[in-house]
């Protein structure tokens, strides 16, 4: 009886024990939150804005509401062997009230494009038409430049976006590609 006795009092030591140990844990947990009420939309500082080729190439809507996107969807064909340059695709405004460094960047390329075309390059062009950072330049041979790199944007400043399309001697009529840059702002 009393080796029951001492398991049975071992057993309500242990059972205490535990109890003790889950109420002081229950009692380490807190609860915290944190809240965001009104996060509004603003506008951007750095926007897109129409060059003097952003209508051929996209249409009168071809810049989105916001300034921060376009599309060009009116490309004129482009001719086999033909070079196509655009030296304002579109341009690039900072009104952010500061000095934002902006990089440009190759982002997707579709399409059948190492049979009809031989280059496509884009150029930032500062206002007095000096090329600012590296030229982006996707070859259907040979090594691509994929990004400007960082530059340096004062505030108040308008920069163009000059593209530069080649078509290959032997291109096949009705063949397109879908070119994406994107253009990072810091």
């Amino acid at each position: 009886m009393e080796m029951k006795y001492k398991r049975a009092m071992k057993f309500v030591v242990l059972l205490l024990t535990s109890l003790l140990i889950g109420a002081a844990s229950v009692a380490a947990y807190t609860e915290m939150f944190m809240h965001g009420n009104n996060i509004t939309i603003g506008t951007a500082g750095v926007q897109f804005v129409a060059g003097s080729n952003t209508t051929t190439l996209g249409g009168i809507d071809a810049i989105n509401t916001q300034g921060t996107e376009v599309i060009f969807d009116t490309i004129p064909n482009i001719a086999p062997g033909e070079l196509k340059t655009y030296s304002e695709a579109v341009n690039i405004s900072n009104g952010a009230g500061s000095v934002k460094t902006i990089s440009v960047s190759f982002y997707s390329l579709t399409g059948d494009w190492s049979l009809n075309f031989d280059y496509i390059s884009l150029t930032v062009i500062a206002a007095n038409g000096t090329a600012l950072g590296n030229t982006i330049n996707i070859t259907s041979s040979g090594t691509n430049v994929t990004s400007t790199g960082n530059i340096r944007m004062n505030n108040g400043e308008e920069w163009a976006l000059k593209w530069v399309i080649k078509a290959k001697t032997g291109a096949t009529n009705g063949q397109s590609i879908t070119i994406v840059y994107k253009i990072k702002v810091e």
